[in-house]
């Protein structure tokens, strides 16, 4: 820019003051465009050992709710306050089947129905006219998942491929975070963050190839859409792919990945799912996977992965001290500082904001399709075992003597990005391979094309 076009400084005062949130992406209650895209997917809600013997409050997407795990066993999920007169269901009996209020003895099943309305004769048409509010929960892996959408659409629970990767543990985790869901989730895919924040700015916080200057571009998925990093290092390629899996959930490679030796189609390090606690808090809940070939250095710390804490550093306020989270910041203290909710209109994005743009007009428009009547698109198995993702990290030598230039890098990530989409209807086995014959050198090329 030309020194003497730059605008004036000190201009404090006239900067613009009664801006106002997005709310058709950042408000979530019942009722709002957001709030009605969120329903319409099964959402995480706890983890099962926060689940004891008594009943747990939980507010999600703005509603304040009963989560519970009845004498058989089964968990029910019911609005707070009972339809009776309104006493709050926390302080309910827990009983063999469903919950009993404890102010008059009103009996619900987990679906809401009214097992016996307490002093009420047991045919009062009280039992045929109250339902309690109440959300079907699904208990898969040690996470309680529920629907808050219209019962009728209710869709399938999905079930991810990268659940199912071989030789691999995992664990549980939530993290609560004082902001908008929107700022943790467009986060995601903000990749140049991690150069400046993780490398840069506070120093290497994961791998510290992540902070080499990489290529980056993005595409969609069936699923969302995905960010295509691409770095030289050393003698090799890495190419990493980011997945974003529409609402509001994420996939992201390994956490300590050096690129130190070729791998073909290694897959994530985290599942995990930004849900809205309200307008102003988040719970991100989700898994962490751990084995041999995510973590060959042993760096990862399982015994640190549970309620509010996780083994990489910045994503909670009280893992260090306020000078230590000034010095070092992660990503708890850059999404949070935003404000409760990021004001949109005062952002000057650039062009290495493409990725945010990009989520944020995805997710404007399904929200808009569905207040136009369109169906939600779920994901989609295509009839294999589990739904295909697309995160994943490969590492290759580099053919030929000279370093890769810029075109040569970005061609190489536009390969490697377009065979984990073509392939995602094959099988793991065989999508691996489709891989591999991707980065295999012939005559010098980069590829031979998939196998």
């Amino acid at each position: 820019m030309n020194e003497g076009k730059r605008p004036a400084g000190f201009q404090g005062y006239h900067r613009v003051r009664d801006a106002r949130e997005d709310a058709e992406l950042t408000h979530v209650g019942p009722g709002t465009p957001c709030g009605e895209y969120l329903r319409r997917y099964w959402q995480p809600v706890a983890m099962s050992e926060e689940l004891g013997d008594l009943p747990r409050v939980v507010r999600i997407l703005g509603e304040d709710l009963v989560l519970f795990r009845d004498g058989s066993g089964r968990p029910g999920l019911l609005h707070r306050h009972c339809a009776h007169r309104g006493a709050s269901l926390e302080y309910g009996i827990v009983a063999e089947r469903g919950i009993i209020c404890c102010y008059h003895g009103w009996h619900y099943d987990i679906d809401g129905t009214i097992l016996r309305a307490g002093s009420e004769p047991p045919d009062s048409p009280v039992c045929r006219n109250v339902v309690q509010g109440a959300y079907p929960v699904h208990e898969h892996e040690a996470i309680l998942f529920a629907y808050l959408g219209p019962p009728e659409e209710r869709p399938p629970f999905p079930v991810f491929d990268s659940e199912r990767m071989p030789d691999i543990t995992r664990r549980p985790f939530v993290l609560t975070t004082p902001c908008n869901w929107l700022q943790i989730y467009e986060n995601t895919q903000d990749p140049i963050h991690v150069l400046h924040l993780h490398a840069r700015s506070s120093g290497v916080q994961f791998g510290a190839a992540s902070g080499i200057d990489q290529i980056v571009e993005y595409q969609d998925t069936p699923l969302g859409m995905m960010n295509v990093q691409t770095r030289p290092v050393g003698e090799h390629v890495w190419v990493r792919t980011v997945d974003t899996i529409l609402p509001n959930a994420n996939q992201t490679g390994a956490i300590w990945e050096e690129a130190e030796a070729p791998k073909t189609f290694q897959r994530c390090a985290t599942l995990r799912w930004m849900v809205p606690v309200d307008d102003t808090a988040t719970r991100t809940i989700g898994w962490r996977f751990f084995s041999d070939r995510l973590d060959p250095r042993g760096q990862d710390r399982p015994e640190l992965v549970g309620r509010e804490s996780i083994d990489f550093v910045g994503q909670t306020e009280d893992e260090r001290s306020y000078e230590e989270r000034q010095r070092q910041p992660g990503d708890y203290e850059a999404q949070v500082s935003q404000r409760p909710i990021a004001i949109h209109a005062l952002e000057h994005r650039a062009s290495s904001d493409a990725g945010v743009a990009r989520l944020r007009r995805l997710l404007r428009r399904r929200i808009r399709a569905l207040a136009a009547g369109e169906a939600v698109r779920q994901p989609d198995a295509f009839g294999l075992d589990a739904v295909p993702t697309y995160c994943q990290d490969t590492v290759f030598p580099w053919p030929g003597a000279s370093r890769p230039t810029v075109e040569e890098l970005r061609a190489a990530g536009r390969r490697i990005a377009g065979v984990v989409l073509d392939s995602a209807r094959l099988d793991p086995m065989h999508r691996e391979a489709s891989v591999r014959g991707a980065v295999a050198p012939s005559d010098g090329e980069f590829g031979s094309g998939p196998v």
